[in-house]
C-alpha cells in the first residue's frame, strides 16, 4: 500500500483529535519525524490559521489555501486532493474563489520553498496548519529555464525540488498577497 493511500486512509483519524482539542497521534508509517537539534520554530510564532480555511504567514504576509486543492473542511479531511497539469494548475489559481477573495494564484518556486519545514521529514511542512498535504510534489508557477515548456516543483515528501514536464501532474496549493 502506498503511503499517500495509508496517509488518506488516517486522515479522519488524524482530524477528529483536532476537532475536539486534543493532540493528533499519528498512525504508524505516516509520522512526521522533527530532528531535536535544530531549532523549534512554533506554528503559532509564523503562522495564523483563521476560520475560513486560510493561513496567514506573518513572516512573507502571504495568505495560504490551508487544504491542498481538492480538499476542504476542518482538518482537510472532505474530498481527495487533485493533481493538476502545470497550464491546468496555473488556471486553477487564476479562476479560484475562496474565503470571498478572487485573487489566489499558483504560488512561484519561493513562495513555495518558504513553507518548508527543514526540522522534520517525512512530511516537510507544518502539518498543523496545512494539514493532510500530500507528501509529494506541488507545481510553483515558476518555469523551468533548462527545459521549454516545464515548471519547478517542491515535494513535501522529502523536500527535494525538481522541475515537471507538461505530462507531469502534481498538486496545487493556492496563495495570494495579504499585506
Amino acid at each position: 500500500m502506498s503511503c499517500w493511500t495509508r496517509f488518506k486512509q488516517a486522515r479522519l483519524l488524524l482530524a477528529l483529535p483536532l476537532l475536539i482539542g486534543m493532540s493528533a497521534v499519528v498512525p504508524s508509517g505516516l509520522a512526521q519525524t522533527c530532528l531535536d537539534d535544530l531549532p523549534v520554530v512554533r506554528p503559532d510564532s509564523r503562522f495564523v490559521a483563521n476560520r475560513d480555511g486560510t493561513v496567514i504567514d506573518r513572516t512573507t504576509g502571504l495568505m495560504w489555501k490551508q487544504c491542498a486543492e481538492g480538499l476542504s473542511g476542518v482538518g482537510c479531511v472532505v474530498g481527495d486532493a487533485l493533481r493538476f497539469k502545470w497550464k491546468w494548475a496555473v488556471r486553477q489559481g487564476r479562476d479560484a474563489v475562496f474565503a470571498g477573495y478572487s485573487d489566489w494564484r499558483l504560488p512561484d518556486q519561493t513562495e513555495l520553498s518558504s513553507l518548508l519545514q527543514r526540522r522534520c521529514y517525512g512530511l516537510d511542512i507544518d502539518a498543523v496548519n496545512f494539514p493532510n498535504t500530500p507528501p509529494d510534489r506541488f507545481w510553483s508557477s515558476t518555469p523551468s529555464n533548462y527545459y521549454p515548456g516545464s515548471a519547478w516543483t517542491l515535494d513535501f515528501g522529502h523536500g527535494a525540488v525538481d522541475y515537471g514536464t507538461r505530462r507531469d501532474s502534481a498538486y496545487v496549493r493556492l496563495v495570494r498577497d495579504h499585506l
